[in-house]
């Protein structure tokens, strides 16, 4: 089940990007501590509540029996800012749904592209998905990531 996330989910939305970030991720901060460290200081439940609450920003959360599974935020600008799913939820269509529903929302906007940068674990999702390679950015902590984008009109 997707549906919007409201200020309500951000503790439990804090904990899955953290746990998320964490063991799906390892490809991109290879275990070293110093950059899991910063990657995971601005996971908060206060971070979160305030990015849900953002003006002109829109956030999704993804259910699997009744337990939070995923989080999905589309920036105003057009970028989708978040995309992570709980370790077990993993391949089970509830990602695809996430994008599809910040998607949607994009185009109800007036929105015709979307951009992102990806981690390495989840380029081959977006691939699969329609996003395609624009270049690559320095992103935060060290690394090295794709940016790609999707028209979407």
């Amino acid at each position: 089940m997707i549906r919007e996330a409201a200020p309500a989910d951000a503790e439990a939305a804090a904990a899955l990007l953290r746990r998320s970030i964490t063991e799906c991720c390892a490809e991109d901060h290879h275990n070293d501590p110093a950059v899991l460290a910063a990657w995971l200081r601005n996971k908060t439940a206060e971070n979160t509540r305030r990015w849900f609450s953002a003006p002109g920003d829109y956030g999704v959360v993804a259910a699997i029996d009744g337990r939070l599974a995923g989080v999905g935020m589309l920036s105003a600008a057009g970028r989708i800012t978040l995309c992570y799913l709980l370790p077990e939820a993993r391949f089970r269509g509830a990602g695809r749904s996430m994008l599809l529903a910040l998607e949607a929302e994009a185009r109800r906007r007036g929105l015709t592209r979307l951009e992102l940068t990806s981690t390495r674990t989840a380029h081959a999702f977006y691939a699969r998905n329609g996003y395609t390679d624009t270049g690559r950015t320095e992103a935060a902590f060290g690394m090295t990531s794709p940016i790609l984008a999707k028209a979407i009109g």
